[in-house]
């Protein structure tokens, strides 16, 4: 069977074994075209990803019919419990990926004796699975296991203390990323370039200061050591395509580091 965790609990802990996981390649797409009378065919206006459904197929296994069984049933319903919200799962044969979704629709259980066979639907809202750490850089001794997918050796972090400095930024992801840009340290008047995006920020900052971008299109921020600064930027938000990016940044006496952190997106 496959391992799986579902809001970091093991599938297993709840007397619950995945036989398979039916995750389509791609979402259902949703088409926007319209119908001109007397004009053959249609306008096409493009097309989008809808939600990604998919069923796991899995076996409750109990040790007893009775007792132990609706004690397991009753942790796989708090597990599943849809007002939690969406929660990541995770899956042995897709490493180092999590999916986040929640249960949607019904869940009925075919009982054999001590064991049941239970499809469970998942619905994700957002339909691209995501890297199952950020790309934010942490420092051995934290306390962090090896193997968890964190990084200690970042293509994601930069110091930069020449204006006109140059680096490579790294989407290992399928789907566009939008980063949050977390820059600590000091510069006056910052601009960002990826050769057709550039990001400004007018004034100084301090050593201590840190400056938050946050590309996320439902986010769109600016903020200074946490306070709204919006109003000193352009209103100009990262977007990175998969593969290298490569960035400048120009500034009066810059002495800072550079962050980008998000998860990477697949399509599968």
């Amino acid at each position: 069977m496959v391992e799986a965790t579902a809001d970091g609990v093991s599938f297993r802990s709840v007397g619950l074994g995945l036989v398979k996981h039916n995750i389509p390649v791609l979402p259902p797409t949703e088409e926007y075209s319209l119908k001109i009378a007397g004009a053959d065919g249609e306008t096409d206006f493009g097309s989008a990803y809808g939600p990604r459904v998919f069923d796991l197929e899995c076996v409750l296994m109990a040790d007893d019919s009775s007792l132990d069984y609706h004690r397991r049933v009753a942790l796989m319903a708090a597990l599943f419990n849809v007002k939690k919200g969406d929660i990541p799962f995770t899956f042995s044969d897709l490493p180092n990926k999590r999916y986040m979704g929640r249960y949607a629709g019904t869940m009925s259980i075919d009982k054999i004796i001590f064991d049941g066979n239970v499809t469970i639907p998942i619905k994700m809202h957002n339909p691209w699975p995501e890297s199952l750490q950020d790309t934010e850089l942490r420092e051995y001794g934290e306390g962090l296991s090896f193997g968890e997918g964190y990084f200690y050796i970042s293509d994601s972090s930069f110091s930069i203390t020449t204006s006109g400095q140059s680096f490579a930024v790294m989407n290992e992801g399928s789907e566009v990323g939008y980063p949050l840009i977390r820059i600590t340290g000091s510069f006056t008047n910052l601009s960002l370039t990826d050769g057709s995006q550039t990001i400004t920020f007018s004034g100084s900052t301090g050593s201590n200061d840190v400056l938050e971008i946050n590309c996320d299109p439902k986010k769109c921020t600016v903020r200074l050591n946490g306070v709204n600064a919006y109003s000193r930027s352009n209103g100009v938000f990262f977007e990175f395509e998969p593969g290298e990016a490569e960035i400048t940044a120009i500034a009066t006496n810059p002495n800072f580091t550079i962050e980008f952190i998000y998860r990477y997106k697949y399509l599968y």
